[in-house]
């Protein structure tokens, strides 16, 4: 996991929200940029929280770190105390912690009622062995099997697979497991912004998706994948 991922040399105060109990599974994604103009962290979107198991982990990996959550003294504990950073909820739809690096961390909670009957092996089977209608005219996505270089950069391994395009031959995607719901990410570059679905249904011909985060002008409301006419 990335240097600011490594959180279990910190404790997090969730000040803001004392005595209250958050539950479920929340995600980080659609941060926002603290203070514009400055040096911002691209890609650390995906932070993962169990309040309910007490772990938290990232999107792009299966590890995942134990912590203790005191409710009553709305604190997260990690291994270690270095740090203390500040943790805000609003109405309990959403939180913010600002891990640095100028980007705020949105979680929000995910709906885990999209539940498939497949397994992760099917979903990248139907990306890999089918050819799918344009998203636009512009833009067409091609998921291949083969193993990206970030699979295993600086020693993450992970499922990271090539994804082509007209933009860039060096994109990338993978697919997230979280209680027999399914996600697709994908970057449409290889620097690119990360792209994140939940798979909500899949077919012989379809792949339905719920749009969660969206980068750049190549991608705008993408709700299905179509091989058939």
């Amino acid at each position: 996991m990335r240097k600011t991922l490594l959180i279990i040399f910190i404790v997090i105060g969730i000040t803001s929200c004392k005595s209250q109990e958050v539950s479920g599974i929340w995600m980080s994604y659609n941060n926002r940029v603290i203070e514009d103009g400055q040096v911002t962290t691209t890609r650390d979107e995906g932070i993962i929280i169990d309040f309910d198991k007490q772990t938290i982990g990232n999107i792009s990996t299966d590890s995942i770190i134990g912590v203790k959550i005191d409710f009553k003294e709305s604190k997260i504990f990690l291994n270690s105390d270095t740090l203390n950073i500040h943790f805000k909820t609003y109405q309990k739809d959403s939180i913010e912690i600002d891990f640095g690096r100028n980007m705020m961390h949105v979680f929000r909670p995910i709906n885990l009622e999209h539940k498939l009957t497949i397994d992760k092996d099917n979903i990248i089977e139907f990306l890999t062995q089918n050819k799918y209608k344009k998203i636009n005219e512009y833009l067409s996505l091609n998921f291949l099997n083969d193993m990206h270089f970030y699979a295993t950069l600086y020693d993450r391994k992970n499922d990271k697979r090539f994804l082509k395009s007209q933009i860039d031959k060096n994109g990338y995607w993978f697919v997230k497991e979280l209680k027999g719901n399914f996600f697709l990410i994908f970057a449409v570059e290889e620097i690119g912004e990360q792209n994140i679905y939940q798979i909500t249904k899949l077919t012989k011909c379809q792949m339905e998706l719920k749009p969660m985060q969206e980068y750049g002008e190549w991608i705008i409301e993408l709700t299905e994948l179509k091989t058939c006419l």
